[in-house]
């Protein structure tokens, strides 16, 4: 019972803020107001679901200077621990098909954030383009370079689309480092549990000076940066030795 309460009250709340996002843009075309909205409607559903955010490394966060966030995904919930976390303004880079949910997916489209459809190439590439240039003129982005929730919570491997971005734009990585989320929400279950989920944000990479030819080993370094990250304690099913070997097995 508790578990469709949850789910019941999570989705009135999105359609509540996700409406008055839409309301809000016709008098801010920024999407700053959007952001702030996207703050409390994710505090409200934290506090509902009694989910606890613990987060490290804020100091590394440039307050100025733009970045693009990389994490892994394992849960509806990481996108709410960043939100509710990050202390600069950004934006996500989500697919198309997010779009197309009511309410929420217009919000998400008239405000600001990069769309990208992933199964027009052409069209995945322009975007890029396009946020290239967002990101040369002040504008954090967030980008989950596996492209998807992970179903096991081991990190999968990365596309490349965030990292050409990041390399044509020559601004720093910054490696973020979500751990006990699936334990929240795992892929494919509408099921909220309670507890913590940690967050931690690592030292930027920087990408000034680097071209197409160093995007594999960027990949690498991201990947290793993000694997540091992970506390094993909010990990419980998987050993660090695994991440490793999977990371050893990627490079290869």
């Amino acid at each position: 019972m508790i578990y469709a309460l949850r789910a019941v009250l999570c989705v009135l709340y999105t359609v509540f803020w996700a409406s008055v996002a839409l309301g809000a843009m016709v008098v801010d075309r920024s999407g700053e107001t959007v952001i702030w909205i996207g703050r409390r409607w994710v505090r409200w559903i934290l506090a509902t679901c009694r989910v606890r955010i613990e987060v490290e490394g804020l100091e590394n966060v440039p307050e100025r200077a733009p970045v693009v966030f990389m994490s892994n995904h394992q849960s509806l919930f990481d996108i709410a621990a960043l939100v509710h976390t990050i202390p600069v303004s950004f934006r996500f880079v989500a697919k198309r098909e997010l779009v197309r949910i009511p309410i929420f997916g217009w919000a998400l489209a008239v405000s600001g954030h990069v769309i990208v459809d992933r199964h027009n190439r052409e069209k995945a590439v322009r975007s890029l383009h396009r946020a290239a240039e967002r990101v040369r003129g002040g504008t954090n982005v967030i980008i989950f370079p596996e492209g998807t929730r992970s179903a096991s919570g081991e990190l999968q491997p990365f596309k490349s689309g965030g990292f050409h971005l990041a390399l044509e734009a020559q601004v720093p990585i910054l490696p973020v480092t979500v751990s006990g989320s699936q334990r929240i929400t795992p892929k494919r279950s509408l099921r909220i549990e309670s507890g913590t989920i940690k967050i931690v944000y690592g030292k930027p990479i920087p990408t000034r000076g680097l071209g197409v030819d160093d995007r594999n080993e960027l990949k690498e370094r991201v990947r290793e940066a993000i694997l540091a990250g992970y506390d094993w304690g909010f990990q419980p099913r998987f050993a660090p030795h695994r991440q490793a070997a999977a990371a050893v097995h990627s490079s290869a």
